[in-house]
């Protein structure tokens, strides 16, 4: 092989790598690459509570909280199946503009969620949300280019705490949420004392971006919302065709 080959190759491979660094640098936000820990497509294992595997909605009805269905008066799920095994959000129902959150039929006290979500490329903020425990809130949101995320930004535990790494990805992608929640110890007058608060561990896309977070202030906007040992896991409708699949649960007894 001659010089001017081997330089002429040497130059090449140049390219390569630096086209790829340039195209990851641009593919997504800040820190915000899938981490060699994600979880997309795991399977639920034999003793989960499979709760949306595309085939159908039967796990979830309609939400009534205050402003959101505060008739409870809406018995049909409006959000619709779509491709690969997933639900989308819809805003009608029969041909009438509609909110709509749903949420599990069945309660949960400790348990270990999984749940994969995409936010879509229709150049909105792609706003979403997943309610754990008494109304505490998983913001879902396209990704801030920030190095650090804020109290709304996408990982926020809403109003409450800000994501110790900023993992979302940009939308069009499939994004995987990971989430260890162990309820609190709420005694006969309804309510828990700090040290029996109930506690988080969140992974977004692989990464901690919650560890063992104490939840012992509800100051977001559904905080009015009775603390309870048992919940329902709720899906948010903030106006984003947002999509969701492969939803399953582990339920833990005693303290995980």
């Amino acid at each position: 092989m001659t010089i001017g080959n081997m330089l002429g190759r040497l130059l090449l491979s140049m390219l390569v790598v630096l086209t790829g660094v340039s195209f990851v640098t641009a593919a997504d936000p800040p820190n915000a690459q899938v981490s060699d820990l994600s979880t997309l497509g795991l399977a639920p294992p034999a003793d989960a509570v499979v709760l949306f595997d595309g085939s159908n909605v039967d796990a979830w009805k309609p939400f009534s909280f205050q402003a959101i269905n505060s008739r409870d008066d809406q018995k049909e799920i409006q959000w619709k199946l779509v491709d690969d095994k997933a639900m989308e959000i819809a805003f009608e129902f029969e041909g009438k503009k509609r909110k709509q959150f749903i949420r599990t039929k069945e309660k949960f006290g400790n348990y270990r969620l999984h749940l994969e979500f995409q936010l879509p490329t229709d150049g909105g903020k792609g706003n979403s949300g997943i309610f754990f425990g008494p109304l505490y809130e998983l913001q879902l949101l396209n990704p801030t280019k920030k190095d650090r995320a804020g109290l709304t930004d996408c990982g926020a535990i809403y109003q409450i705490r800000a994501p110790d790494v900023n993992a979302g990805l940009k939308p069009g992608k499939w994004q995987t949420v990971d989430l260890d929640y162990q309820a609190a110890l709420v005694n006969a007058a309804g309510y828990a004392n700090e040290s029996d608060a109930a506690r988080v561990t969140v992974r977004l896309n692989g990464k901690l971006i919650h560890d063992n977070f104490k939840l012992s202030l509800r100051r977001n906007k559904y905080a009015a919302y009775p603390e309870e040992r048992l919940s329902p896991i709720v899906l948010q409708e903030h106006g984003s065709p947002v999509k969701f699949r492969n939803i399953w649960l582990i339920e833990k007894t005693g303290d995980g």
